[in-house]
């Protein structure tokens, strides 16, 4: 029997670990009896855990137990692992307060996109624009940052990840002034897309140090040695993303973690910290967290953290020394 952890962060972590050295049985029996928590990027990390390592170990069917949590049922926890339990992905529901697990998929969004004569870039444009007018709360401000971040997070997966779909779910808690959104794939991770570059072959090897790399501006695998690497394409990467919103949610009293592989790091006011417990997922996940009440300082705490990304990425050598039009256009210059 495996028992599922309540879902805070640290746990999710752990657990992600324990499950990956795994080898499951047909009928494999989960306990749920633990499950109290059930914060949005625990909740995908833990599902899509038990997720891979089912189709992993080909496990067609397993016993699940003590599905108790009425909040898990509604939030699609248990029907993202494969059980049977709760609201299914068929059911569309969700209000200004959260957003249930949801899946998109890649090649219907491209599919999407050529009916109507547009990229898959934006098609998830007007994607973050519906779920940021569901989570806003009216703040217009927070409206425009949160759709700036969802766009960035979601368009890496198709552009860099190699994987068949996006995950996400969020939540706000008005008594703690607190939104907690997660994205999640389940494609080649951090460290496999940026050594797709040979650039950075020197300079990663673990998938701790690709997380590094990736929270700093300009670092992308579209980076090319000896170019200028400005582009009249809107939509070409420029490595500003992870960077913008990590540093926006920490200056705006939130936080940002991501996971990737075998490595998981934080990053908040107090700055970038490397979480010390072992953790796995094949692909990666990210959970951003904001306060609504700091967001009238948005426009001039961007604005900020843009000019001090392009300013050292102009003193770094393998990095894009702008950010792309996209981004700007998105963020308001």
């Amino acid at each position: 029997m495996i028992y599922v952890p309540d879902l805070t962060v640290k746990s999710a972590l752990e657990f992600s670990k324990e499950i990956h050295n795994c080898f499951l049985e047909e009928g494999e029996v989960f306990d749920f009896s633990k499950v109290h928590n059930c914060d949005p990027f625990p909740m995908l990390v833990v599902s899509s855990s038990i997720r891979q390592r089912r189709n992993e170990s080909d496990v067609k069917k397993c016993v699940a137990k003590n599905c108790n949590n009425s909040y898990a049922e509604h939030m699609r926890f248990y029907t993202a692992i494969g059980i049977k339990h709760g609201k299914g992905f068929d059911e569309n529901y969700g209000n200004q307060r959260y957003l249930p697990i949801t899946k998109l998929d890649i090649k219907e969004l491209r599919e999407q996109g050529a009916t109507n004569l547009e990229r898959i870039q934006e098609v998830i444009v007007s994607k973050s624009n519906l779920m940021a007018n569901v989570l806003s709360q009216g703040n217009s401000s927070y409206k425009k940052w949160l759709s700036y971040a969802l766009t960035e997070i979601m368009r890496n997966i198709p552009e860099h990840s190699n994987a068949k779909e996006i995950w996400y779910c969020a939540q706000y808690w008005p008594s703690f002034d607190l939104v907690e959104l997660a994205i999640l794939d389940e494609g080649i991770g951090i460290r496999e897309s940026l050594l797709s570059n040979i650039a950075y072959e020197s300079l990663i090897s673990t998938d701790k140090e690709a997380l590094k790399y990736a929270l700093k501006p300009g670092i992308s695998r579209t980076f090319v040695p000896g170019r200028s690497n400005s582009s009249m394409d809107e939509w070409a990467n420029s490595g500003y993303g992870l960077y913008m919103v990590s540093r926006t949610c920490a200056a705006l009293g939130g936080s940002f973690i991501i996971l990737s592989g075998d490595a998981a790091m934080k990053v908040d006011e107090d700055g970038i910290k490397e979480y010390p417990q072992n953790c796995y997922l094949k692909g990666t996940a990210i959970q951003i967290r904001v306060r609504l009440s700091q967001m009238a300082k948005y426009e001039d705490v961007v604005q900020k953290i843009l000019s001090e990304g392009e300013k050292e990425a102009k003193e770094g050598k393998k990095t894009i020394k702008s950010a792309s039009k996209s981004t700007k256009h998105i963020l308001g210059y």
